[in-house]
């Protein structure tokens, strides 16, 4: 719950940060530093080896390994370094010069990251969640205020590139702070063909559906215009930064649950399906209020000129929704041994999600967010019967939670809705109103929390833990 809490902290700073530097930047900067997003990410996908997962994974891991990934990490960085400088100088001789000025910065990311990749994944195998938390908080206290204070000074798309290189020189040495292993940077290669067989699978299970994505957010840019392209971007950040903050932390501690299980009891279902009750119940009346309320949304925090973003946003919140019913696929896929297997759904995937999202591109941003909320659908229905068998457990249990999450959604959004429709979800909708709905809302999920007794409750509880009675001492 610590964890959460400091995600909590990291979530509200960067929905800040992003609120505040809308209003100092222009959709075109969006445009261009989700352009140069998309490159970067085309670029580094068929360098994704997920060699963390397999630190993770592992039963042990001695020094020799740990010396093996160092090397194979290293190698993939620089290959991405290189690949992002000549997509910078390609870009600067074209018609592009402000994407190639982006990536020049960006390109020292990868290299600093190279230090903190041992160190951090280490200390999540070890659990060591107070390390990474306090961490993840220092990263996000940076990125924030460099954002910030950069783009007031007129640095415009170039802020983000900057935050995101201080904030990685920052993260990389807290972590060397912490769990400092300098005995691991030489290069060995035991095991080494395994390794590149791992990895090969996690690019078809990751590395495939990026690609999709990004290439489709590329044609997007090409065919309705960077303005456009920077509206879908500004859309798509709250549905990321909520699924990244509160989704990606969590799989990465409950990962680590999940495999000291296996290898201690050989099994996991339990640890998996409280996880899910406490993700779903918590994010899935979340995200289905912000997308009812997606209109009012947008015109209060980002202001008028963003309101075109207000329907794919309540679409891609949607999506986000539906992915998080199959939540931790490709960590269930890897702790089995079957990410082959993932890899093969993910290709098909994402070769219909390009399909259909450059049918929606080419006609509006509508129609484009809507082929997002079709594919997660194909998805959901392609993955539910290989994950009840991977998970294990009783039948129909995944489906019970669902059903207590919808129902704790429905309640919550209840009083949204209900307004949405007074003024026929107008931007304009009264505040006071907006923000009344919400209190009603988040009073009726938390009654109905306690009268189910939902994992969330205990988890609260133990925040503050209730000291027993005891006999008074003596005077």
């Amino acid at each position: 719950m610590w964890t959460y809490l400091a995600q909590a902290t990291n979530f509200l700073m960067g929905f800040g940060s992003s609120i505040i530097v809308a209003r100092l930047v222009s959709p075109r900067d969006f445009g261009i530093f989700g352009m140069a997003v998309a490159i970067t990410s085309i670029l580094n996908v068929f360098l994704q080896f997920g060699l963390a997962r397999y630190i993770i994974r592992e039963k042990t891991v001695n020094r020799d390994l740990l010396r093996s990934l160092f090397t194979v990490n290293t190698i993939l960085t620089f290959g991405y370094f290189i690949a992002i400088q000549v997509g910078a100088w390609i870009s600067l001789w074209t018609n592009a010069p402000e994407v190639g000025h982006f990536l020049l910065v960006f390109s020292l990311f990868p290299l600093i990251a190279i230090f903190e990749f041992i160190p951090g994944t280490l200390c999540a195998r070890s659990m060591k969640f107070g390390i990474i938390s306090t961490i993840a908080v220092i990263k996000a206290l940076v990125i924030f205020s460099v954002t910030i204070s950069f783009a007031h000074l007129g640095f415009a798309y170039m802020s983000f590139a900057w935050a995101s290189v201080l904030a990685a020189a920052v993260t990389a040495i807290c972590y060397n702070v912490a769990c400092f292993r300098p005995d691991v940077w030489k290069p060995r290669f035991r095991d080494f063909r395994k390794l590149v067989h791992f990895g090969i699978d996690m690019i078809g299970v990751g590395g495939l559906n990026q690609l999709s994505s990004r290439a489709g957010e590329m044609a997007l840019g090409s065919i309705l215009g960077l303005g456009n392209l920077g509206l879908y971007t500004r859309a798509s950040s709250l549905p990321t930064t909520l699924h990244l903050n509160v989704y990606g932390v969590g799989t990465n501690v409950i990962f680590s649950r999940l495999s000291q299980d296996l290898r201690d009891h050989g099994e996991f279902h339990q640890t998996y399906f409280r996880f899910m009750r406490l993700l779903l119940g918590a994010l899935w009346p979340a995200m289905l209020g912000m997308a009812i309320l997606a209109q009012p949304l947008v015109n209060l925090l980002y202001g008028s000129k963003w309101l075109g973003a207000a329907t794919p946003l309540a679409l891609l919140m949607l999506s986000t929704a539906v992915t998080l019913a199959i939540g931790m696929s490709a960590e269930i896929y890897i702790l089995r041994h079957e990410t082959r297997k993932q890899a093969k759904i993910e290709t098909f995937r994402a070769l219909v999600g390009l399909f259909l999202f450059l049918i929606g591109a080419t006609f509006s941003l509508t129609l484009a967010a809507l082929a997002k909320v079709l594919e997660v659908m194909i998805a959901y229905f392609i993955y539910r019967k290989p994950m009840d068998e991977l998970v294990g457990g009783r039948p129909g249990e995944l489906e019970s939670v669902y059903r207590e999450s919808l129902v704790l959604a429905v309640a919550a959004c209840l009083p949204s809705g209900v307004l949405t429709l007074i003024f026929h979800n107008s931007p304009k909708t009264p505040l006071t109103l907006v923000f009344g709905s919400v209190a009603l809302g988040v009073l009726f999920w938390v009654l109905l929390i306690i009268r189910l007794r939902h994992p969330i409750v205990d988890e609260v509880s133990n925040l503050w833990p209730v000291r027993q009675n005891a006999e008074p001492g003596p005077r």
